[in-house]
């Protein structure tokens, strides 16, 4: 790890410890420069401000756990993100409360309208839609994603995120349609 990382993870274990006790917009880059124990000219070195901690965050850590989803596998990094966000809720409980740019629920759309994007890409749809058509589907279902996943987490992440995650995906691969639709067309017993 270069020094500029360990100062980075060293700032941002500075912002941790500090949303124990307080709520995000109570603290200050001077607060968390004396947390650390460095000048804020080396805080601002290394970011721009303290949403920007919050973005490095998202991508050196919650990154690598959803970063190799794909097709097959992306419910599974739904799944192990959904346990680290459970080990470490305290955090993370907080840190969703925070909106705009730069925020993890930003990172969390960003990501999840490009899984789906890629995903109707590789299923050939732009042979079918047109570009704006699989921006809006991709859009929908990032926010939906994005929206359960947030709403659980806000209300406390109480219990355990497999369900939730196992009709996630039902609906995204259109198995929960599927379902319904065979229903329908099923006769009614007399």
């Amino acid at each position: 790890m270069s020094t500029s990382e360990f100062t980075k993870h060293m700032i941002a274990q500075g912002m941790k410890t500090l949303l124990e006790t307080k709520s995000f917009e109570e603290i200050s880059v001077g607060d968390i420069a004396k947390q650390c124990r460095i000048s804020r000219n080396t805080f601002y070195y290394h970011f721009k401000d303290k949403y920007d901690i919050i973005s490095w965050i998202f991508y050196s850590e919650i990154t690598p756990i959803i970063g190799e989803a794909s097709i097959d596998n992306w419910s599974q990094g739904l799944l192990q993100l959904c346990r680290y966000m459970q080990q470490h809720k305290s955090f993370y409980i907080k840190v969703l409360h925070v909106q705009g740019q730069n925020s993890f629920s930003e990172g969390l759309l960003e990501f999840y309208t490009n899984l789906v994007r890629n995903m109707l890409l590789n299923a050939k749809a732009d042979q079918l839609l047109s570009q704006r058509q699989i921006r809006v589907i991709s859009d929908f279902y990032a926010f939906g994603l994005t929206g359960v996943l947030m709403k659980w987490a806000k209300e406390g992440m109480e219990g355990e995120p497999e369900p939730v995650v196992a009709v996630l995906q039902e609906m995204l691969s259109g198995e929960i349609f599927d379902k319904i639709l065979a229903l329908q067309e099923k006769p009614t017993q007399p």
